[in-house]
């Protein structure tokens, strides 16, 4: 029987860095996934401490950041690759108002003035956006290539025999009061970072996890665009080779991972409403997000079975809520800490 401290199931953003943390803490860990659609997988890590749609701050967007810096910064220097880009998220306006309210932010709220430029010209050497009223710079902004970090970060835990490539078989967990088993492998604690899948945990199915699908795009344009995010009524991002991320929408009605027509043609258009050039479709993908009704994570242990635990509800945010996010569940199961209410799972003991 081999032995290990953690088990991890499900390699999405959460679940690594759990890993990555355990890994960092010298703990003995073991992680499961099978690699069905994972948000993380195909998400576009962008980093962002403002909401665009109302000119707020983010939930503890400066430490969400700063973490998101250094976690990810020690992704880079094990795998010895470059996953951290930074550059400016530009925020089209659609009315005067809105550049009045942006300007005013910018200089009166505390919580914002780091975050909000007041030069709201930025664009306007790019003649194929269209930003006749302008657009408001946020600073301090950037992506992380999720899909290349998880996909390497994958293939170094396997080689180093810390990853299991299959479906968690819950009819082969075994749970005793001084011993939790799975298979052949004996453990102190589960961490389950499984997303959406958590609805089919028979733990922890009972929890408010509402799935939102998310379809996105690639595209190709010879458009003269910025080193930036712009945001108009859709997020376009630059990849590669004259290539961008277009994404995403929010479709709670057919939670599924099929890709459609109808998608492509909301997110298309939603890009030419402010890009003056002819774009092509390169790929499209879809996944489910896992959010919460209260919008904020869940973590922490079940309340029958201490030693199974839940990293869950991510959201849209998942690439900078995960690093706070398993520093708090690590201080919680190593050191007793306990976990800021607004993301302990005890706030929906009621519903096991």
């Amino acid at each position: 029987m081999k032995k290990v401290e953690y088990i991890i199931v499900g390699q999405g953003v959460a679940g690594s860095c759990m890993a990555m943390k355990l890994l960092q803490e010298k703990k003995s860990f073991v992680m499961i996934d099978n690699h069905f659609h994972k948000a993380s997988a195909i998400a576009a890590g962008i980093f962002n401490p403002v909401v665009l749609k109302r000119f707020s701050i983010v939930w503890n967007a400066t430490k969400q950041i700063e973490r998101l810096r250094e976690v990810f910064g020690d992704f880079e220097q094990l795998l010895n690759k470059k996953y951290i880009y930074n550059f400016p998220v530009y925020r089209i306006f659609n009315d005067e108002q809105e550049k009045k309210t942006w300007l005013k932010k910018a200089t009166t709220h505390p919580d914002l003035i780091d975050y909000l430029a007041t030069n709201t010209e930025q664009l306007n050497d790019f003649s194929s956006i269209n930003s006749q009223i302008g657009s408001g710079e946020v600073l301090h902004t950037g992506r992380v290539d999720l899909t290349n970090l998880l996909a390497d970060f994958k293939n170094y835990l396997f080689e180093n025999d810390l990853f299991i490539d299959e479906t968690f078989d819950f009819n082969e967990l075994k749970l005793k009061d001084n011993q939790t088993s799975y298979k052949n492998i004996e453990t102190t604690k589960i961490i389950f970072a499984e997303g959406y899948n958590i609805l089919n945990n028979p733990y922890f199915k009972n929890l408010p996890i509402i799935g939102v699908k998310g379809e996105v795009l690639k595209i190709k344009t010879e458009a003269n665009l910025p080193e930036a995010v712009v945001k108009g009524k859709e997020f376009l991002m630059p990849l590669e080779s004259n290539q961008y991320f277009v994404g995403a929408t929010y479709d709670r009605d057919s939670v599924n991972y099929e890709i459609t027509d109808e998608a492509k043609e909301y997110l298309v258009n939603g890009v030419k409403q402010f890009l003056n050039e002819e774009v092509e479709v390169v790929e499209q993908h879809a996944s489910i997000r896992p959010t919460v009704i209260d919008r904020r994570p869940i973590i922490g242990a079940h309340p029958t079975y201490q030693q199974l635990i839940c990293l869950n509800g991510m959201g849209t945010r998942g690439t900078m809520l995960a690093p706070v996010m398993v520093d708090e569940l690590y201080q919680f199961l190593e050191n007793n800490q306990p976990i800021d209410k607004e993301t302990d799972i005890t706030r929906f003991y009621d519903r096991f």
